[in-house]
């Protein structure tokens, strides 16, 4: 079940949009969840700043201020778009503002992400940082993430109408699957899609099992199959969720540990930076 859900909504260097907000107020709504508001506004303590290395730049001090009153203003408007978004959608609102520093260690973001039952946050249109923090709530939370993008041509959640579920028999695979069922109940349609060609899929199950599983949870669904002759899988997915019309994909984020820090798989990495739908992960 999927009763709180967490919004991560950063105010530097850009703020959510607010069709991320309305993306996450309408899944609340659908499931009928709750959403909490984190809010993490840089903090105008010159203590927080980051290191200066080299030669210090004389008007240093007034870039971070102008950061800091980004951040600020991008906070009160977060509010006051939160607010209203969640009450278009009658759906429950606690908001939590806080202070960050420019660098941030993402610690209240996952200790909250773990007293929840999905994180939701927006892609970056850039790569920078926030990818990072991103990383982190995949890995960190213990629970799924769900990733709206932004920018031009990213598409909102504003229905569950097809719903594409990556699936190799892995175990991130079957995590994600389990921790999507609330929304793959209430989908109009399910496409299982396995992708053969780049890797075997090894397992001792038949494709009835898989179906049997879906059918006990009451998941209408068809089982699609593509072997890929050009590209990468993370494409395959992409490209098959267009071919489809899907409103949201669903997919086992894959990593490695190296030093204590998880290094995304490369169809993960390529989602993340290429893909213009929603997408639901775990680990």
């Amino acid at each position: 079940m999927i009763r709180q859900i967490l919004l991560h909504l950063p105010t530097y260097p850009d703020r959510t949009p607010l069709q991320g907000l309305e993306s996450a107020a309408f899944l609340a709504q659908q499931l009928g969840a709750r959403i909490t508001a984190q809010i993490p506004q840089l903090s105008d303590d010159p203590k927080s700043w980051p290191p200066v290395i080299g030669t210090f730049p004389l008007d240093f001090p007034q870039m971070m201020n102008e950061a800091v009153a980004i951040s600020q203003a991008n906070a009160a408007n977060l509010a006051k778009d939160v607010v209203e978004a969640c009450a278009s959608f009658n759906v429950a609102l606690d908001m939590r503002r806080g202070l960050t520093t420019f660098l941030g260690a993402p610690d209240a973001l996952v200790d909250l992400g773990r007293l929840h039952d999905l994180t939701v946050m927006s892609l970056p249109t850039l790569d920078s940082f926030a990818h990072d923090v991103i990383q982190t709530a995949i890995f960190g939370t213990g629970h799924p993430t769900l990733l709206l993008p932004s920018g031009n041509g990213a598409r909102p959640l504003r229905k569950l109408g097809k719903v594409l579920v990556a699936w190799d028999y892995s175990r991130e695979a079957a995590r994600t699957m389990a921790d999507a069922l609330p929304i793959l109940a209430r989908a109009k349609e399910v496409h299982i899609l396995s992708v053969f060609g780049e890797k075997g899929l090894k397992t001792t199950c038949v494709a009835s099992d898989l179906e049997k599983y879906l059918a006990a949870h009451k998941v209408q669904h068809q089982i699609d199959q593509v072997t890929i002759k050009d590209g990468t899988i993370g494409d395959c997915l992409l490209s098959h969720a267009s071919e489809i019309k899907a409103d949201l994909l669903v997919m086992g984020a894959f990593g490695h540990s190296r030093l204590r820090e998880f290094v995304l798989g490369g169809a993960t990495r390529t989602i993340l930076s290429e893909s213009r739908l929603p997408v639901f992960l775990s680990h």
